[in-house]
């Protein structure tokens, strides 16, 4: 159980990184990675938790050097939404897109070994 929380964290700082350095295409990549190296037993939800605790770790060093929360309240202004709403999606947008990369990941993964077991086999 620690081993895959600090797995977790680690690909939390991963994503964070790969945004700040790459940008946002980095999320659906770093999840698809985690699920191709079968980290756990729900590759798909681990990977999203850890991609919105990854955006929330750059929100945070974002609000240490700036005002934040006048552009959510902003943002939610130009919007029409209450003003929590930009940041609740700051978390799920990350979130969808590891657990989609995952996703796909895992259900690619045993037609490719299929088709190397095949190969193999020929």
């Amino acid at each position: 159980m620690i081993r895959q929380l600090l797995l977790v964290g680690a690909l939390a700082l991963a994503v964070a990184l790969g945004t700040w350095w790459l940008g946002w295409w980095a999320v659906p990549i770093l999840g698809a990675a985690w699920a191709a190296a079968r980290y756990g037993a729900y590759p798909s939800a681990t990977a999203g938790v850890a991609a919105a605790l990854g955006w929330m770790l750059l929100l945070g060093v974002g609000a240490l050097q700036g005002p934040m929360g006048e552009v959510s309240r902003t943002l939610a202004g130009a919007l029409g939404v209450p003003g929590w709403v930009p940041l609740v999606l700051m978390a799920v947008f990350p979130a969808g897109l590891a657990a989609a990369g995952a996703r796909v990941t895992r259900s690619v993964l045993p037609l490719l070994e299929g088709e190397r077991g095949k190969a193999n086999a020929a």
